[in-house]
């Protein structure tokens, strides 16, 4: 292994051996208060996540003891905001660190399978484009019960083999994880530094000490982190408890201020995640034209100017480069069983929509308050008094 914990090429094969446990045992709250303060010091980092970084790494070398590896996925809106700064960081700190600025479908399940890594993957935005087998790769890999891929190998006599997928992963990304992926992982938003704001360089850090702790603490406490029910925060949808949960069991475990502090985590970073959802957007948007409008019936040509009046709304994925139309909005629609049908409003007739189609979206998907509706929202509704 080299001086910083990452792979090393040893005849043409990925070499990554096991860290030897230090030698005598370890606080797990001391440990965590170093990781934390650690990559503080190298990286500028928004509120509680060095705090869910050294938990995450941590979980690195813990993972086989849980049914869920957690994901973390780093983003950014545009390049030179630390996310590669950030990687190259984990790679010191995590278990058999493998990174990957690019990897091809049978790559990823073959290394996966064969060394068990933690998987750093760099510029996501750019080779996740069209590859829709590494996606599904990607959205598969968290549960230990569904991490797997089958193919066909001509060395059994079946014909065909099941490969893990299942490994810790960092996705990093310029602009936003696909949205199947993104439910997946504790989602981070990193932003440039400031003038002012000065971080110490990598190239002297030592990441074995930091490995060899981490080692020493999973083997004295995997019993615990085996058997581990930790309490969730209310507000976490289901997958954002399944991904948090083996964090919370590692912070309970280490004590001192850890459990707050993770739940606090849990809570700044993926409470509401849902909120993230495209079309939970597009739902919520067209909640607040409803309510703006103080209507209990639009046609579906008035909803469609609304929405079209919205400056680069945050569904506008689902587009896929279409044009906003009402038969567009229609297809939505039936995702959640709400379709248009013939309204009167003012001696008019046309196809529309009651508000009383979308209480059941609504109360699925728009679940801000009306006094919080989006300001694009208020700024269609205006426009189209």
């Amino acid at each position: 292994m080299n001086t910083n914990g990452c792979y090393t090429k040893r005849s043409g094969v990925l070499d990554l051996p096991e860290v030897e446990a230090w030698n005598e045992a370890v606080d797990g709250s001391e440990l965590l208060d170093g990781l934390s303060a650690l990559l503080r010091r190298h990286v500028v980092l928004p509120l509680w996540v060095a705090e869910t970084l050294a938990l995450w790494t941590v979980h690195t070398y813990a993972f086989q003891l849980r049914s869920v590896t957690t994901y973390v996925g780093v983003v950014s809106p545009e390049k030179r905001c630390g996310k590669t700064t950030l990687l190259t960081l984990l790679s010191k700190l995590a278990n058999r660190a493998l990174v990957a600025a690019n990897i091809s479908p049978p790559a990823m399940f073959r290394v996966i399978e064969k060394v068990q890594p933690t998987l750093l993957i760099d510029e996501a935005d750019t080779f996740l484009q069209g590859k829709e087998e590494l996606r599904g790769i990607l959205n598969a890999g968290y549960s230990q019960d569904s991490a797997y891929v089958v193919r066909v190998d001509s060395t059994i006599w079946t014909g065909l083999t099941k490969f893990s997928c299942w490994c810790p992963k960092v996705i990093a990304a310029i602009g936003e994880l696909p949205e199947t992926l993104a439910d997946r992982c504790i989602v981070v938003t990193m932003q440039r530094k400031r003038g002012g704001e000065v971080c110490e360089r990598l190239r002297k850090l030592d990441g074995e000490p930091w490995r060899r702790k981490c080692v020493r603490w999973v083997a004295d406490n995997s019993s615990a982190i085996t058997a581990a029910e930790p309490n969730v925060p209310q507000g976490l949808n289901d997958r954002a408890a399944d991904i948090w949960e083996p964090l919370l069991a590692l912070a309970d475990l280490a004590g001192g201020i850890w459990p707050e502090l993770a739940r606090e985590a849990a809570v700044g970073l993926s409470a509401g995640k849902e909120q993230m959802s495209s079309f939970g957007f597009l739902i919520r948007h067209i909640q607040a034209l409803f309510d703006l409008w103080a209507a209990d019936k639009v046609f579906s040509r008035r909803l469609v100017d609304g929405l079209g009046a919205m400056k680069n709304p945050p569904w506008m994925e689902l587009l896929k480069g279409k044009p906003l139309t009402e038969v567009w909005l229609a297809q939505q629609l039936r995702r959640v069983e709400v379709t248009s049908r013939t309204v009167w409003i003012d001696g008019a007739t046309a196809r529309g929509y009651h508000a009383s189609d979308f209480d059941d979206a609504f109360a699925r998907y728009a679940t801000v308050e009306s006094s919080k509706a989006p300001a694009c929202g208020q700024q269609a509704a205006e426009k189209h008094q």
